[in-house]
């Protein structure tokens, strides 16, 4: 059995990678297994941008009609691991101040927005949200990523367009660092398909019996 699961970004990968693969399992939005397959030992292919970039042995887990397939990885998945790293680029020698980084925040390129939404320091995070160059598509994957500011997850929650988008809204829920009231006010927000997933999941209580009570209506 052969899955592929798809990556519109590098960064899209990334993000997901930091807070599913890592922990040793991933959603395959969208994917469908033919009635009948057993659950067993698959292929995963992750293929970025339309062009297949690496590919590990995983076992499939569950299978949910219009939601996906969950895959869990027996062992370390090697080449996933290693096309994260090669996406990540080599770290950057630390060059400048905070206080140098905390001036450019809310003007700097693309390249270093990236860089100082992943920096330890979450002082930068919420700067870096500032910045008028930033995307949606920037901001998707930041509402992504565990190691945020939730502080910052709470500004994305309450920008007046980025709040409103079916796709921030849903990573905004699914990441653990959201506080919990910022998470279930966004639950209405999400389509069917991630309502019925989160509703089935082992998350935080409160999203999860927030996704079935709105199901429920």
């Amino acid at each position: 059995m052969r899955l592929v699961a798809e990556f519109a970004t590098a960064e899209d990968y990334l993000a997901v990678h930091e807070q599913e693969i890592a922990q040793g399992g991933l959603l395959v939005r969208g994917a469908e297994l033919p009635p009948g397959t057993p659950l067993g030992d698959c292929t995963l292919a992750i293929r970025i941008r339309g062009a297949e970039a690496a590919h590990a042995s995983a076992r499939l887990a569950a299978a949910t009609p219009g939601v996906g397939v969950m895959v869990i990885f027996p062992e370390k998945p090697a080449a996933l691991n290693a096309l994260a790293a090669r996406l990540a680029g080599p770290k950057q020698k630390e060059t400048l101040s905070l206080q140098e980084k905390m001036a450019l925040a809310m003007s700097c390129d693309r390249e270093l927005r990236f860089q100082f939404l992943r920096d330890p320091n979450k002082q930068l995070h919420p700067l870096v949200l500032k910045n008028p160059r930033i995307g949606l598509e920037e901001v998707v994957w930041a509402a992504k990523l565990p190691t945020i500011n939730p502080e910052a997850l709470k500004i994305i929650a309450d920008h007046a367009e980025w709040g409103q988008n079916p796709s921030v809204a849903a990573a905004l829920v699914r990441n653990p660092k959201t506080p919990v009231p910022v998470a279930v006010k966004l639950v209405p927000r999400l389509a069917i398909s991630e309502l019925k997933a989160i509703a089935r999941s082992q998350g935080r209580p409160q999203i999860v019996q927030a996704a079935k009570k709105h199901l429920a209506r």
